[in-house]
This record gives structure tokens, sequence and C-alpha cells, in this order.
């Protein structure tokens, strides 16, 4: 009994000793990880660090019960996914507005300072990084879920990719009891975009556009060990669940927490030292290793930023400011047309590579010909491109030629299917008049299957094109009828690839209804009419209308009806009507029914019992001076009003701004209500709004 007894003692002596090492190990790494992301400050080299990971990953694979979810060898331990789960977050990830000149921070200024009573207002500037924004949620301290932003209410669940990324700590420095959720952006760093485009291009794969798509891609991965062989990292920018008076503290605390914080920002007092200290960034962005596009300015104070509030989806105490669009100078090699889903031909400048904002660019838009014909622009022309939004390459103008260039044409017959091409009066497009030229179905295709429509994960252009050369699909409706016998005959889609794609398409038949909407391609029709359609139709059908349903009151609703919708004008219903009552879209939506295609349909929004706009038109005029006439008409959007750009006989009431003018005398004329800002903030008020 005493040889056994000591024996045991002994045992359990050696364990002690394991996941004592074992903890050392692992908080020697999550240091050396904060030195390394946070401080910029590495204390130890590449070889040491290497040296501990192993022995730390030794040690959990002879002993794997000493394994925690938090150790720094489970980055990369989760397994494939075959679809991301939505999630809905605690608070919404709001939009930020925009602000593109000196005259419009001023004005944001002006309206901050004037609803807090004082001419000084204190702000923190922040560089806005070009990444993908998420959500982390850390519970006594543990990271537990990581999500997507998706919509700003409900995002994807990729916990097990953000785990991949170094910069992003498992367990916080200090972990407090309680949740805590912080937002962030990830991106990409230049470097490692251009090694992973370099990679691509010798696998004789596209490259990726931007640094923003590389990282949004990555982060989507359903793989994790694909996300981890990005150089992924992230800069956190706010928090919710920590006791701060400001953000410049909040951003301090993070920082000791254990995360990323970008150091590029400052803390001013007043607009003239915001306009400065943007001015100085300005200069500075491209000698930095990442992308940005803007700074973001926010009212330092917590207290502050609580009194002024929201409108719609954005803060009033915070506004981007977008750098102007960055220019280089380029020969145009080519013009080539492409076929749009809506068949519309788009005029696109083939150009020797140039480097713009770290992106090598070699094709800009034209957008139509009488945008070719005004920019007077000609094969052989130097041209001047710019990133619009530092996104879309676009051609600025032309520089004066030395030579006679031929004039360029739209040609007469599409480039893709040979069919003529149509141009009607009145309209600046130019037209395929095939219904079923194979690039206006491919694009309609695209748009159907892609994020903001049905977004079926694993259905890109390589799956399209293949379904598409092989007959099996025409129209969109037609990918819900794939039989896992067809997808495994695809190239490159093995039994399990072919059961999970077949899957997603599955899970696709069930999305909320604005996404539907927005699937079609309806002409005229983006993301926020298919939003004020679904909500229109929740309304008059109910929050259990089947799709048979939906689409039988769009086919029976009129023009007039439609025009009565909250952002849907005269254009817009017209579209909607002409493009429902074509038998070939009727065929379309009628596939979409019989595929079993559910909807899932908007929630009710509660409208105060109070509210001095339900139901009514609200047109504003002239300059509003505590708020943005957009954060203007957003609240009275919320209120259940709807709000025009027009003044009519439809019209309820103006609010009139100083230098109010047509629309003003257009009011007194049709005897329409005026009020003053004045008067409309105490109706906001009434409502229990500010």
């Amino acid at each position: 009994m005493g040889r056994h007894h000591r024996l045991v003692q002994e045992v359990h002596r050696l364990s002690e000793q394991i996941q004592r090492r074992a903890a050392e190990l692992r908080g020697a790494i999550e240091k050396a990880n904060y030195e390394y992301h946070v401080l910029d400050s590495p204390a130890i080299g590449d070889e040491q660090y290497d040296g501990m990971l192993h022995e730390l990953t030794v040690l959990e694979q002879r002993h794997p019960e000493i394994v925690t979810p938090e150790s720094p060898t489970q980055r990369v331990g989760a397994p494939p996914s075959e679809r991301f789960k939505p999630v809905r977050h605690a608070a919404p990830m709001l939009s930020l507005a925009n602000a593109f000149g000196e005259d419009e921070l001023r004005a944001f200024d002006q309206r901050v300072g004037k609803a807090l009573g004082r001419t000084v207002v204190e702000y923190v500037c922040e560089l806005k990084i070009d990444g993908l924004a998420v959500n982390l949620t850390y519970a006594d301290g543990k990271l537990t879920q990581g999500a997507t932003r998706g919509d700003g209410v409900t995002g994807e669940d990729v916990t097990a990719n953000l785990r991949t990324i170094r910069s992003v700590p498992l367990t916080l420095r200090e972990r407090d009891k309680g949740r805590i959720d912080v937002r962030g952006e990830v991106y990409l760093p230049r470097a490692s975009f251009e090694a992973t485009n370099r990679e691509r291009i010798e696998r004789e794969e596209p490259p990726f556009a931007n640094p923003r798509n590389a990282a949004a891609g990555a982060v989507r991965q359903m793989d994790p060990r694909k996300t981890a062989e990005r150089d992924l990292a992230i800069f956190v920018y706010s928090a919710a669940g920590l006791e701060v008076d400001s953000q410049h503290l909040l951003l301090m605390r993070l920082r000791d927490l254990g995360f990323r914080v970008n150091p590029m920002w400052k803390l001013v007092r007043g607009v003239d030292e915001v306009i400065a200290r943007i001015a100085e960034l300005r200069d500075k962005r491209q000698s930095l290793g990442y992308g940005t596009d803007g700074v973001v300015v926010k009212v330092d104070a917590i207290a502050d930023q609580e009194r002024l509030g929201y409108v719609a989806r954005s803060p009033r105490w915070a506004v981007a400011y977008k750098f102007p669009a960055e220019q280089a100078t380029t020969v145009v090699e080519d013009i080539k047309t492409y076929v749009g889903r809506t068949g519309v031909l788009t005029p696109v400048a083939w150009l020797a590579p140039v480097q713009i904002g770290g992106t090598t660019v070699r094709r800009a838009t034209l957008h139509n010909l009488d945008e070719v014909r005004r920019l007077d622009v000609r094969v052989g022309d130097r041209v001047i491109v710019q990133r619009a939004g530092d996104v879309i390459p676009e051609v600025v103008r032309a520089e004066p030629r030395t030579a006679d260039l031929p004039e360029w044409d739209m040609p007469k017959s599409c480039p893709e299917c040979g069919q003529p091409v149509e141009h009607r009066e009145g309209e600046v497009a130019y037209r395929c008049a095939n219904p079923t030229c194979p690039a206006k179905q491919g694009q309609r295709l695209g748009h159907f299957v892609g994020r903001g429509g049905m977004d079926i994960e694993g259905a890109g252009w390589a799956f399209l094109a293949q379904v598409q050369e092989r007959g099996l699909v025409s129209d969109p409706a037609d990918i819900f009828d794939l039989t896992m016998d067809q997808l495994t005959a695809l190239d490159r889609y093995a039994e399990k690839s072919a059961a999970n794609l077949f899957q997603r398409i599955q899970d696709a038949k069930e999305r909320p209804l604005e996404r539907i909407v927005y699937a079609l391609g309806i002409p005229q029709v983006g993301e926020t009419t298919s939003l004020d359609l679904a909500r229109w139709l929740a309304a008059e059908l109910g929050p259990s209308a089947d799709l048979a349903a939906v689409m039988g009151r769009l086919r029976r609703a009129t023009a007039e009806e439609l025009q009565d919708i909250d952002g849907v004008g005269p254009v817009v219903a017209q579209s909607i009507t002409t493009w429902i009552a074509d038998p070939e879209e009727q065929a379309f939506l009628d596939k979409l029914v019989k595929a079993g295609v559910r909807p899932v349909m908007p929630e009710r929004r509660e409208i105060p019992a109070a509210s001095p706009f339900a139901g009514k038109t609200v047109v504003f005029t002239g300059t509003l001076e505590r708020r943005s006439r957009e954060e203007a008409e957003a609240l009275v959007r919320e209120l259940g009003g709807k709000t025009s750009g027009s003044v009519s006989r439809k019209t309820s009431l103006v609010v009139a701004g100083p230098a109010a003018g047509s629309k003003l005398e257009k009011a007194k004329e049709l005897g329409v209500d005026v009020i003053d800002e004045d008067a409309f903030d105490a109706q906001v008020r009434a409502a229990g709004r500010s």
C-alpha cells in the first residue's frame, strides 16, 4: 500500500508540474502577443516565441486533459463550418453619417455645439480602417463569440475564424465578471495583401480587388485553417460593458485589457483642431501599412454622447470624414462593353496598370455613352483615374491629346450574344434586346445568390458558369431544383462539397422578405426600397403570409398604390409594375413559389401613439441648424410619417429653415401647413424622441 500511495503521489506531483508549466507557457505567450500586437514593442525574438509555442503544443499533445479553450494552440481548433449561424447583436452596430469637406465638418460641429449649449466641444479623431466590422463578446474575460456586422442588427457567427487572429485576445488581461461587447475592424495589412495576390496569380486565380475584399473573404472562410493562412489583424474602437467617462479613456482601457487600438487617435478641442488633425492624417495615410479611407470624429464625453443620442441607425455624436479620392495618370488601352443583369451595356476603360492607394488598377468604369462623350475619352488617351470612395475606379478626365484618335461609340450588337442593342428615346442606357442573353442571365444569377439577396455561400461565378453551360439553370429559380446528382457531376465538386452546397441551397429557401425582394433584381429597386416594399407587404398581409400571397399582392399593386409607400417615387413605381407584368417574370415568380421559398416577414414598427407625423407627408426646405436633413427625415419615418423632396397637394406639412426657397412658396400657394425648426423639434419631443 505504501509503495502504491507513493506512486500516486508522484503521478499527482508530475501532473501538477505539467499543468503549472503549461500555464506558465500560456501566460508568457499571451504576454508576448500583447507586447507584439498591442504595444508594438516585442520583448522576445521570434525564435524564443516559436520555442515556447512548440513546447506548449507538445505538452498538450501528450496530455490532452490539460488543454483549455483559451490556449494559444487552440486558435485554429474548430472543424470547417457548413454554414455561419445568424447572430443577433445585443445592440445594433450602427453606421455613421459621412462628411466630405470642411463645410460639412463645421456644420456637424455647429449642430453638436447647439445641442450641448457650448461653443467648443472636445472630440476624438480616429483613423477609419478599411476592413470588415466585427463584434467580439467576452464573458468573465473569455472570448465566447465573434460575429460580422451583417445588416447592423443580425450578423454571422465567425467565432472560429476570428480566434485565428493573433491580435484578438482569447482572454483579457483583467478578467472582470460580466459581459463585454467589443467592436473593431478586421483588416489585411498591405504587405500581406500583396503577398496573397502574388500567390493567387501564381495559382492562376483572380487577384483580390482590394484589401477590404480580401479581409472579408478570409473572415467568411468555411475552414478556419484557411483564415489562419491570411495575416489578418484587428483594431478595436468601441465597447459596451466598460465603465468609462469618455471615448479617449475607453481607448486607453481597451489597450490595457489587451486589445489592439490604432495608435493614431488624438483628443482635440474644437472643430479647427479636428480639421488640422485630419490634414495631418491625410498626409500620412500612404506611409501606413494598412488601408484607411477617412477619419472618424467622435464627441469625447460619454455623457454628451448620451445627451445627443441617435437618429435612425446613426449616432448624432459622430461623423466619418471621407478622404478625397486618390488619383493617378495612365493610358486607355481599350474600351469594352459589359452587359449587366438588366441588359444595360456599360463601357469600361482597359488601362495600362497603375497604382492608386496601394491597389493596382487595370479597369475603370465610364458609366455610359453620355459620360464617354462628356469626358471625350478615346482609346490611346492619357487619363486621370481615381478610386471613387477609395473602391471603384473611374475616369475623371482625359489629358489634352497630341494625336487624332477616333471617337468611341456603343456597339450595334451585344458583345456577348450578338443580338441587336436597343436605345429607347429619352433614356441614357443602351440595352441588349435578347431576353436570353447569357451575360444578362449570369449577372442576374450572381445578384440573386449574392449577399444582400439569397446569400448562398459557395455559389460563386465558377459554379454559376458551370450550371449555365450545362443547361441546368436558365433563371434563378432553377437553382432550387438542382439535385445532388447534378451537383456531384460538376467539376471540382466532390460528394462532401456538393452536399454542403446542396444544404446551403435548401437553407436559402427561407430568407427575410426584403432580401427576397432585392434578389428578384427589379430595376430601380435597391436594398432600401426592398425593405420599404417588405414593410408595406407585411402591413398589408400580416406576419404569417407565404410567398404566393406576397407575389399575388405585388401583381395586383398599381403604380399609384406603390407611390404611397415611403421611399417609392413615380419612376420606381412604374419600374416595379412594368417588371411584374412581364409574363417571363411572372413565370419566374411562380417557380419560386413552387420551389418552396418562404419569406420571413419584417417585424412591425411600433409607432408612438402620440406621433404627430403618423400618416403624414413632410417636406423639408432651407437650412436646418440642429440636425442634418437626412436625420430629420429619418425621424419622421421613425414616427410613422413619409418624406418627400417636392411639395404637392399630398404634402401634409412643410418644415422651413433659413434660406427656404421655391418649396416654401409652393406650400403657401397650395395652403400647406408650414412650421419652423423649433416647432418641428417640439413635435418630436412630444412623441418621446429627441
